[in-house]
């Protein structure tokens, strides 16, 4: 879910032209001449990475690969423009501690596997209360975003802003985390068939962006699901 999820913010990219994963500030006027080369050997690299760890070649290298690329090319860009959009500069930050994620329940890098494990928490449980402050601060345009299908918009907008606090708030909580990141990953995975696929095909253009980040961060979770069942083990 992860890798596909980051395989299609990337193949948006091409598409646009920039790179479109967690939606970064433009470039500075003078850097826009080389800024679509940029974007196609940013992609061009995270696609191959992606194949490199599928074909079990150099996985190590692919997975630190793609982290360095995130951060350099995208994170700094949120970094640059002081922050501004810190909902979406968290999302630079979980991406790349997914790969770190899955780098450290690999022989060799195991000894790190829970700082990494730790990062990504406290990385995600900030990242969720963010959101769910946001769904009350600017509900009308979460209303909006609910398909017409589902009834009482305003009542759900309000509750997946509770949700989301109350899955980040868990993350935190030893004896919680386990279905705190199971149900987050759910209900995100949920976010992603109902309300990112949909309005993606009838609108287009960045929705593409809500499909492949709600599919990676649902498989984040899933991933600290896992290491945190097997940790308690």
């Amino acid at each position: 879910m992860y890798f596909i999820g980051l395989a299609a913010l990337t193949i948006y990219s091409f598409v646009k032209g920039d790179i479109a994963m967690t939606r970064p500030r433009p470039l500075p006027e003078s850097w826009q001449s080389i800024n679509p080369a940029m974007t196609y050997i940013f992609g061009a690299l995270i696609l191959i990475a992606i194949l490199a760890f599928y074909l079990n070649r150099y996985r190590a290298t692919a997975l630190s690969t793609i982290a360095n690329l995130i951060f350099w090319l995208v994170t700094s860009r949120h970094i640059l423009n002081l922050w501004r959009d810190h909902i979406n500069g968290f999302k630079t930050l979980w991406l790349i501690s997914g790969a770190l994620l899955i780098l450290t329940s690999m022989d060799g890098y195991r000894k790190y596997q829970k700082n990494v494990l730790w990062l990504n928490l406290i990385i995600l449980f900030l990242f969720f209360v963010d959101c769910g402050i946001a769904h009350f601060q600017y509900v009308e345009f979460v209303k909006s975003l609910i398909p017409t299908f589902i009834p009482f918009p305003l009542f759900f907008s309000y509750f997946a802003g509770v949700c989301l606090i109350l899955g980040g708030v868990g993350l935190l909580i030893p004896q919680t985390q386990k279905l705190a990141s199971l149900l987050s990953g759910i209900m995100i995975a949920g976010w992603f068939l109902l309300l990112h696929i949909p309005r993606a095909y009838s609108l287009g253009g960045d929705e593409w962006i809500g499909v492949g980040e709600s599919l990676a961060v649902s498989g984040i979770c899933i991933m600290i699901y896992s290491q945190v069942s097997s940790s308690s083990r």
